[in-house]
């Protein structure tokens, strides 16, 4: 499988980690979007985060990291069902220099859509000048577990993975979690895509065996679909989809994250608002 996520842990300490590659993901998000490097930098960061916070949950529908402000980050978010589909999509003010550290009010946001009608969880940090930075606060902050991120993503080249690492309740020495880090935090960004984990995780702790999960094939998917944008619209009202359709002869939605183009005229609108349509 070319993308995937995969799980590891040590037998005898309280200490778990994570990795993951999503080439074709990144190249897939990076099809259609027009944005600053910067920024395409920023979404294959964000999909690599997702991944790797995924191995996490058990029995979620749905999970979304989302970062915005009230500067130029207009949005940045990432998105993942269960069944590891994933889809990003990000927006900068055109003009304005990417820099994550000067934005105000910047958030961000952590939601688990348990699905099934459940309450969703949502946990909220103070965006950081780094998306590495932002998640070790929220599983500091809101996990209340010390966790390090290591987050690649090279737009020229098309390539996103990672490694993380999580720090469970037990008893580890300080100096443990640092070595620990240290070993994810040395070394190119080309030789930590490249390395497997059994090559140099057994390093850390010689004396604790490593085991692997079985990875997770992970994939591009959108949820977008003609169904939704008619709900939507016929939330918005007869009325002003009417105005549009005066103004600009049909109403064209374009989905933000697969560029996938809807196109209703005046006779798909008429049908939409029929009162047989309405009872469905």
């Amino acid at each position: 499988m070319t993308d995937f996520s995969q799980s590891f842990y040590w037998e005898t300490l309280p200490l778990r980690g994570a990795r993951c590659r999503l080439d074709a993901i990144y190249a897939r998000v990076l099809r259609d979007f027009q944005g600053q490097a910067e920024v395409a930098q920023l979404l294959g960061e964000v999909l690599v985060g997702l991944a790797l916070l995924a191995t996490t949950q058990k029995n979620y529908e749905r999970l979304i990291i989302q970062a915005q402000s009230k500067g130029p980050l207009k949005l940045l978010v990432a998105e993942m069902t269960a069944a590891g589909g994933m889809r990003a999509y990000g927006s900068w003010e055109e003009g304005v220099s990417v820099d994550l550290s000067q934005l105000p009010d910047a958030l961000l946001a952590i939601t688990i859509d348990m699905g099934m009608d459940r309450d969703r969880y949502q946990g909220l940090v103070e965006l950081r000048d780094s998306l590495t930075l932002s998640l070790n606060a929220y599983f500091a902050e809101s996990v209340q577990s010390p966790a390090y991120f290591r987050l690649v993503a090279d737009p020229s080249l098309q390539q996103a993975g990672g490694y993380f690492l999580q720090r469970l309740p037990g008893v580890l020495a300080e100096e443990d979690w640092e070595l620990a880090t240290q070993f994810i935090a040395v070394g190119s960004d080309q030789s930590l895509l490249k390395a497997h984990p059994q090559q140099f995780l057994p390093e850390i702790f010689p004396d604790s065996a490593v085991r692997l999960h079985e990875p997770q094939a992970l994939s591009f998917a959108c949820s977008c679909s003609r169904e939704k944008v008619e709900r939507m619209l016929i939330s918005l009202g007869s009325a002003e989809a009417e105005d549009t359709l005066r103004s600009e002869g049909a109403i064209v939605v374009t989905c933000e994250y697969c560029q996938e183009v809807y196109r209703f005229d005046e006779a798909d609108v008429a049908l939409l608002f029929a009162p047989e349509h309405a009872l469905h």
